[in-house]
């Protein structure tokens, strides 16, 4: 899964309106400012449906150059039996990227990779390719219906680590206040697939809070996860609304471990 961890960073224009909250002059401000804590769970969503994209059109683009090495198709002269047959190289071009993206999104061991290895083998056959054709159009169709479960759940925790970093990038020069909102973010974002994942019904207003509860209620985790993922909520919302008297650096540092730790529980 290599390069799908590369989602892309948070622009300077979005790091600047979280990092204004950390202004040393609070007299040119007539009212606390407010960060907006929304704009890091909607990025959040957008890289992790910008790599299910990305993944979806590659897929798609490797179907059409299956069908335009299918289009190859040379027939086996009379006095020979056999199949017909292909040209080799884009063959062997189209056959070695099928595995390769399969590999990665699918994993070796899954059915889609070890169906297209079997059947399409290392000779340029029309039968063969044909075949492997169908398994890539079955694991495109089953990746677009979330059936490729544990893929995607290793897309979110690469997304949600990724926006870790960055929180923890924040905190080390000094920014703890949109550390804080950022972290607050993924926490907010990992509960949102949580729900998803676990059939509990979104909340007409979807935060942390309302979702924590519903969690807790059906058993997802147990009390005292609920009670810490509250306290987490607490830093986030305090930072949302400039009470940044009321936490710490420190503070954020054990917020940004205790996320990640329950992204880990969650997500791996």
């Amino acid at each position: 899964m290599g390069d799908m961890r590369k989602v892309e960073r948070l622009s300077e224009e979005e790091i600047d309106q979280l990092v204004i909250a950390q202004a040393d002059d609070d007299s040119a401000w007539d009212e606390p400012i407010q960060v907006d804590k929304s704009k890091s769970s909607a990025t959040l969503k957008s890289n992790t449906v910008k790599v299910d994209q990305r993944i979806l059109e590659r897929l798609q683009e490797l179907i059409i150059a299956g069908e335009q090495v299918l289009h190859t198709r040379t027939p086996a002269p009379p006095n020979i039996i056999g199949d017909d047959s292909l040209d080799e190289e884009s063959f062997i071009q189209w056959g070695t990227s099928c595995l390769s993206l399969l590999g990665r999104v699918s994993g070796k061991d899954s059915i889609h990779y070890r169906n297209f290895n079997s059947l399409v083998g290392e000779t340029a056959d029309y039968t063969p390719a044909r075949k492997g054709l169908g398994v890539l159009k079955a694991a495109k169709d089953d990746y677009e219906h979330g059936y490729l479960f544990e893929t995607r759940v290793l897309i979110e925790a690469e997304v949600f680590d990724d926006f870790l970093e960055q929180a923890e990038h924040l905190l080390t020069n000094g920014y703890y206040a949109p550390a804080a909102v950022l972290a607050g973010g993924v926490l907010e974002e990992g509960l949102r697939k949580l729900c998803q994942r676990k059939n509990v019904s979104l909340p007409v207003k979807v935060t942390v809070d309302p979702m924590n509860i519903q969690l807790a209620k059906a058993g997802v985790y147990n009390t005292l996860m609920q009670k810490r993922i509250t306290a987490l909520a607490d830093i986030r919302n305090k930072s949302a609304h400039g009470r940044w008297d009321e936490f710490s650096a420190k503070d954020v540092q054990q917020m940004i471990t205790q996320v990640r730790s329950i992204m880990e529980e969650f997500f791996r």
